[in-house]
């Protein structure tokens, strides 16, 4: 298959043209008074999203080339969506800016190597600042108000996340879910998340969601690897004679007994499900025990018993399992708060005060979370398909956004934090020297990009609104996009989770630095 190449500034022509209609498309919903854009799907109905991330990646440009460079923008979306969840469409303005500003640069002959040499040592500068800044938070309301900022200023969101972090604390498992209601309802149950999904698509029930549901399971818990059909037959025979479902948590379940198994749920022979047990080694035994404790299971060890001779008497129960390819959810166990299970949390928050290693903290406290073993379930309405799916990306970006102010803290909202970097970048600016300078005093102009498009969106003159923000020494002093007003933004409930603001930074400017060194495309 022939490729063209193009060089130099017709190349650059090419990708600045398809990186500027992806970011004109996506900045106008940025701010509480952004507006939607809707795109059509081939084989179902249209969706409506003010989510920078979906739709920068539903953009395809019929010019190749011009496709490249959407791609390109496309990829700072994804990270901070990957990261961190939110601040995609903050992520895109950025990248935009630095890239038409450093394009001005290299035309006026500046060097594409020492320019991004300028742009690095600016990020890190900032990310500096941003972290020295921001402010843990420990209270539902400041999540009330970063849940409805992040929601597109959506008040309901934000109470109904609230809701969930007043009931299960600063560390939620919350499942979303389409529903054919009119409203967005939130059930509160007994419920545990496991970081692993269906290990065959076979098992698949509902083929729209691509998710597997199945009502009052027996959960069968092996810490062996099970690769036989044989090993677990006289469990399936028990099953099927009983006509119940079945959940298999194991080490792996693999080969002859992975197929066998998907061939007969196919048919209709027996309803089930395979997964993982989630974790590693020691990590991954831990997990099953607490899944065995919470499900009133008793977890299977080829050492002390025999695989094959094990039936329904030594499964768990719960009310349901959510699984997709990724995630599955154990709703209602049997014994959430029996002594078993109690124990073992008790064991787990004193291992966590003496253990000093981050990775065994992390896995430590991912078992407790099986233990504490409560899930939030939102169910998503609307009047329309197209309703329901637009709220359900809005909740999802709220959702994100108040587990990263919670895990990293938060900072003054509106593009206010990243202005209160400027004086840190101008004193390196002075530290540099020719096209490293360069490359710093983009960032510093840069900086305003967020802000700027806020005050566009709402009808306001951005430079107006920078310039007075700039004037005033206070921290917190801002403007409010949503009633055009100017005060403490803090006391004002507009706030932004810190991480969000630096992973939205830093893909920006990673993916300029991307650009700004190519010199030849070919497609």
């Amino acid at each position: 298959m022939s490729k063209d190449i193009l060089f130099d500034e017709q190349a650059n022509e090419s990708i600045i043209a398809g990186i500027n209609k992806v970011a004109d498309a996506v900045k106008m919903t940025y701010g509480p008074k952004g507006h939607n854009v809707a795109f059509s799907q081939e084989y179902d109905v249209p969706l409506v999203s003010n989510d920078g991330y979906e739709i920068a990646n539903h953009i395809i440009l019929g010019d190749k080339f011009e496709n490249l460079g959407a791609s390109l923008l496309k990829e700072a979306a994804s990270k901070s969506n990957e990261e961190s969840g939110d601040g995609t469409t903050a992520s895109v303005i950025l990248a935009q800016s630095v890239i038409n500003e450093a394009n001005k640069s290299i035309a006026a002959g500046a060097n594409p190597i020492f320019l991004k040499r300028g742009l690095d040592k600016a990020v890190g500068v900032v990310t500096e600042k941003l972290d020295s800044v921001a402010t843990k938070i420990s209270d539902t309301a400041s999540i009330n108000n970063i849940a409805t900022i992040s929601g597109n200023n959506d008040k309901e969101i934000g109470n109904l996340i609230e809701d969930i972090y007043k009931e299960l604390g600063f560390s939620p498992v919350v499942t979303l879910m389409d529903t054919q209601m009119a409203d967005t309802r939130l059930t509160i149950s007994h419920g545990s998340r496991l970081d692993s999904g269906y290990l065959s698509r076979f098992f698949i029930t509902d083929k729209n969601k691509n998710i597997c549901e199945i009502k009052d399971p027996y959960i069968f818990l092996c810490k062996d690897e099970i690769s036989e059909i044989q090993e677990i037959y006289h469990l399936l025979e028990e099953a099927v004679t009983n006509k119940v479902p079945l959940l298999i948590i194991a080490r792996d379940i693999k080969g002859e007994a992975l197929s066998a198994l998907a061939a007969n749920v196919e048919k209709g022979v027996v309803s089930a499900l395979a997964i993982k047990a989630p974790g590693y080694s020691d990590t991954r035994d831990r997990n099953i025990e607490c899944l065995a404790a919470i499900t009133g299971a008793t977890a299977v060890d080829s050492a002390y018993m025999d695989i094959k001779e094990c039936g329904l008497s030594v499964c768990g129960r719960a009310a349901s399992v959510v699984s997709d390819k990724n995630v599955t959810t154990i709703m209602q166990p049997a014994c959430p708060e029996c002594e078993e299970a109690l124990s073992l949390k008790r064991k787990i928050e004193e291992q966590l005060k003496t253990e000093t290693h981050v990775y065994q903290v992390d896995k430590l406290q991912q078992s407790l979370g099986l233990l504490n073993s409560a899930c939030a379930v939102v169910e998503v309405g609307g009047t329309s398909e197209l309703e329901m799916f637009e709220r359900k990306y809005r909740i999802e970006d709220a959702l994100n956004a108040a587990k990263r102010a919670a895990e990293t803290g938060i900072v003054p909202g509106g593009g206010k934090a990243l202005l209160l970097c400027r004086d840190d970048v101008k004193a390196l600016c002075e530290t540099l020297e020719g096209d490293e300078a360069i490359g710093a005093k983009i960032i510093l102009k840069c900086l305003e990009a967020p802000i700027r498009q806020l005050s566009e969106n709402s009808g306001v003159d951005a430079s107006v609104v920078v310039d007075t923000i700039n004037k005033n020494k206070s921290a917190n002093f801002g403007f409010n996009a949503l009633t055009g007003e100017y005060g403490d933004l803090i006391k004002m409930k507009i706030i932004d989770p810190v991480v969000v603001i630096k992973n939205s930074f830093v893909n920006a400017v990673s993916v300029a630095g991307t650009y700004i060194t190519t010199s030849a495309v070919v497609a």
